[in-house]
Formats: structure tokens, C-alpha cells, sequence
């Protein structure tokens, strides 16, 4: 633990927020892609200039591990995120993200896909069923479906496969990483009071979990973009740990349910960071 609040102390020391600052001589230009797992929301505080609406944090992943390495950073992440709003649909009032990749692009960092298949909507909506029947609300609650979901998983890679191969094109040189997204759910065992599911429910969520993680992994191959799996540092911290990065399904005031706390931000831009971000040049 006091290891760990070394690291997010050093980090946040030395983060400098340079979004859609120009290339600095002789710095990396980064660019994060990605929802809400990148961009932070619940992490104070919101980045100046940001719709609210996207949670834009100046403690989430891609700030820290710019500031790590000294790039400059292009943040374009927002909460909500499918592959579409990076490729060709304006969200929160904002172009595409993948106007933010261009030619000089050194790095580029991707948090995709959960979105198009609804994972952190069927999460909410099945907390918001067993809440309901635990306490007698009478709050409606959103259903789920499975079958649209499965269908949805069933050509995910191609969809997060057109997001890399667009990458390339518009940066060739640059090096790409899709990471995979950190754990929320135990990897074994039953479920919790912070993560409200039936063992039905978790069992279907863990498959949800593995297709994602399986279509990011073929898109990556598909298209040679490097994954970072942040899987083996956060499954022993996901909600139901005793030392969690996850905020439960209902949050501390101001924190987002089911999504990443500073310690689990800082965990991931550290893993980031210790990736060579050198790429080799002919």
C-alpha cells in the first residue's frame, strides 16, 4: 500500500496536462483514444475545457504516463465511447477522436469496445434490478439483452480492428497499443455487496469479459498494434478486493460506479509507461 501511494504521488508530481498542445522539440506526441476506462471520470479533477459529460480526468491513465515519459499529450477520451464516436460520430458536442491522429503521431494509446456491446450498461442495469429487489424500489430499471449483446461480440474485432487500421493510416510510423480493460469482476468466486449480480448474471458477465478481451486481441493481430493487458495487475484489486481500484455500483459522492479509482489510473499509466515508446526508424 505505501509503495503504491509512492507511485501515485511521484506520478502526480509530475503530470503536465499538454492536451492539444503543439510537438515539443525533441517529445513523443501521444495520442489517447478510448471511453471512459481512459478517460477517468470520477478521478478529480475534470480537465479544463472538457464537456463535463465526457469525465475527462487530469489523473487518468493517459496524463500520468505522458507526464512519465515526458510526450506531449493529446487526450481526446470521453465516458461513452464506441468505436463509432472515434471513427465518424461526434459525442458530448466533439468531432470524431480520430481527428486527433495525424502524421506526427509517435504513440497511440486505445480503450475500446465495452461500449458497443453495452458491458458497463448491463452492469448498471442488473446492480439497479437487485437493489430494486433488495430494498422494494420502485425505481424502473433498464433490462438487458443478452442475445444483442452476444450478436454484438460476434464482429466486435472488425469494428475495433476498422479503429487501428484508420490509426495506421493516418499514422503510419506510430506505435499503437489497445489495452485491455482493467478487471471489475473477481476472477473466481461469488460476487459481493458491492457488485450486486446473481451468480447467473456474474457467470454472463464474465463471458462478456473474455469475448472483449478475445476481440481486442484479434484486432491487434489482425492490424500490429501491441496489446497491454492490464489484467494481471488489477484482477486481485477489482470490487469485491480487499484493496480495490474499482469504485463499487453505488459510489462514493462524486465517483463513478464500476470505474477506476487514482490508485487503478496510476497502476495502468505506470504499466504503460514501461512499454518502449521508441519506435524504430529504417
Amino acid at each position: 500500500m505505501f509503495l503504491r501511494a509512492l507511485v501515485v504521488g511521484s506520478l502526480l508530481m509530475s503530470v503536465v496536462v499538454a492536451a492539444g498542445a503543439a510537438h515539443g522539440s525533441g517529445s513523443l506526441r501521444y495520442v489517447a483514444l478510448g471511453s471512459s476506462f481512459a478517460a477517468g471520470p470520477g478521478v478529480p479533477d475534470l480537465k479544463p475545457g472538457v464537456p463535463g459529460a465526457c469525465g475527462r480526468s487530469t489523473r487518468n491513465y493517459p496524463t500520468l504516463a505522458a507526464a512519465a515519459k515526458g510526450a506531449t499529450l493529446v487526450d481526446v477520451t470521453c465516458g461513452g465511447a464506441t468505436t463509432a464516436n472515434v471513427l465518424s460520430k461526434e459525442q458530448a458536442g466533439l468531432p470524431p477522436q480520430i481527428q486527433a491522429v495525424t502524421a506526427d503521431a509517435d504513440v497511440v494509446t486505445v480503450t475500446i469496445g465495452g461500449n458497443d456491446v453495452n458491458y458497463m450498461g448491463s452492469l448498471m442495469a442488473y446492480g439497479c434490478q437487485n437493489s430494486k429487489a433488495a430494498k422494494g424500489r420502485t425505481k424502473a430499471c433498464p433490462t438487458v439483452d443478452r442475445a444483442a449483446m452476444l450478436r454484438g461480440l460476434n464482429t466486435l474485432h472488425e469494428r475495433i480492428g476498422a479503429v487501428y487500421a484508420e490509426i495506421h493510416r493516418r499514422a503510419p510510423d506510430a506505435l499503437v497499443f489497445a489495452l485491455i480493460y482493467q478487471a471489475v469482476l473477481p476472477a473466481e468466486g461469488p460476487s459481493c455487496a458491492g457488485l450486486p449480480l446473481t451468480d447467473d448474471q456474474l457467470a454472463f458477465e464474465r463471458t462478456v469479459v473474455a469475448r472483449l478481451e478475445a476481440a481486442t486481441r484479434r484486432a491487434a493481430r489482425a492490424h500490429d498494434v501491441t496489446v497491454i493487458d492490464t489484467t494481471p495487475i488489477t484482477r486481485d484489486h477489482g470490487v469485491c478486493s480487499a484493496e480495490p481500484w474499482m469504485e463499487p455500483y453505488v459510489p462514493p459522492p462524486g465517483r463513478v460506479g464500476y470505474h477506476p479509482n487514482e490508485a487503478g489510473m496510476a497502476a495502468v499509466a505506470e504499466l504503460v509507461a514501461a512499454y518502449s515508446w521508441e519506435q524504430p526508424r529504417p
